[in-house]
């Protein structure tokens, strides 16, 4: 009879356990969090996706949500150079929200098509390739603010966003953000979790794909400068993915 009394209480530690599963808590700053790129006043251990691709954190206070991304995995950094990174919001701690923002937005159409030059395959030249992936980041799309996205400079915003991608020496591409709630008409005082979905852009399979930067390797291989074929399959069609809950402090 006592270990039936005790399925109850087992069932509902294994219900809690799935329920919070991809549910982490906000970090509260202690020191103003600062967007350039420094991690030196983010006070916590970076978190990892369970694929691998993302390391993250978000954090909040009264008025704005904080978020960091570190990203080290080739593939995922060709996805976000060439075709951009969404960060959605949803209040009601669900999946794919519909507000939020694109940033960077990827290469316009001009830009992918071109064929580029073979890439150094030492450490240097590819850290290098990186960063030309971000040498034209100035600019951002809202989501679900109006009818139709908002295009602006990512300095000329006048909802208090800030924002900035960089790719540090390793060749690691470092992504910070300063979000307010009113930037997106969420009341924290209602919203216990935050749904946040990052999702990459991807390639089209369009008869005009573009291709992606050339090492010289055959479609189909990995590695950073993976180049692509209209109407083949290639990873870059495959858009990289993470979504987290946060309970708000």
């Amino acid at each position: 009879m006592k270990s039936l009394a005790l399925l109850p209480i087992a069932l509902f530690f294994i219900a809690t356990s799935f329920a919070q599963k991809g549910i982490h808590e906000s970090f509260i700053p202690t020191a103003p969090i600062v967007i350039d790129g420094d991690p030196a006043e983010w006070n916590t251990e970076w978190m990892l996706d369970p694929d691998g691709k993302f390391l993250f954190n978000v954090g909040n206070d009264d008025e704005n949500i904080y978020l960091r991304l570190k990203v080290s995995d080739d593939l995922t950094q060709q996805k976000i150079g060439l075709f951009g990174l969404y960060v959605k919001l949803d209040a009601n701690g669900k999946k794919k929200g519909k507000m939020g923002l694109k940033y960077p937005m990827g290469k316009d159409a001009s830009e992918l098509k071109k064929d580029q030059p073979p890439f150094r395959q030492d450490a240097a030249g590819r850290t290098y390739a990186k960063k030309q992936l971000l040498n034209d980041v100035e600019v951002l799309e809202l989501l679900g603010l109006a009818k139709e996205n908002i295009v602006s400079s990512r300095l000329g915003l006048m909802n208090g966003i800030q924002i900035l991608i960089v790719a540090d020496e390793e060749g690691a591409y470092v992504y910070e953000a300063k979000i307010p709630f009113k930037a997106f008409k969420i009341d924290k005082t209602k919203t216990p979790i935050l749904g946040i979905t990052f999702e990459t852009g991807k390639m089209s399979m369009a008869k005009s794909a573009p291709a992606a930067p050339n090492t010289g390797q055959a479609p189909g291989q990995g590695g950073f400068g993976q180049r692509s074929l209209a109407g083949s399959y290639n990873e870059l069609m495959v858009p990289g993915y993470m979504w987290v809950g946060v309970r708000l402090k």
